[in-house]
């Protein structure tokens, strides 16, 4: 499934369609449209008026500062398909290689005190 490309091209042939606009930063706004079955796609505008403007000729609910409990309610309960995991959650940021494991993220082995190894032995 590739990203759509406006908000209008997401919404279109979705029928429940609700959008939350987030501001943050200085003065960025992002756009999330969720549809009614939990499935949602963001996008980032540099100014409210920009995403005003995106989601103002889709005729849906605008929800300004948070996400209501029934929207988060639905974004939280849909199951993916296989599928799409094979995107990334952030796919303008390219594929994620595998993690190098760090030193400091294995496990050590803890040096034992004088007395616990007169204990329990070396």
């Amino acid at each position: 499934m590739s990203r759509a490309p406006s908000p209008a091209s997401w919404a279109g042939g979705r029928g429940d369609v609700e959008a939350v606009l987030v501001r943050f930063g200085r003065g960025g706004v992002q756009l999330v449209l969720v549809d009614g079955d939990g499935r949602w796609e963001r996008w980032v505008f540099a100014s409210e008026e920009e995403a005003r403007a995106a989601v103002s000729g889709l005729g849906c609910p605008v929800h300004e500062g948070g996400y209501p409990e029934h929207l988060r309610v639905a974004m939280n309960g849909r199951r993916r398909a296989a599928s799409e995991y094979e995107r990334g959650a952030y796919p303008e940021q390219g594929r994620v290689g595998p993690v190098i494991p760090y030193p400091e993220n294995r496990p050590r082995r803890v040096a034992r005190t004088p007395e616990e190894r007169g204990r329990n032995g070396p």
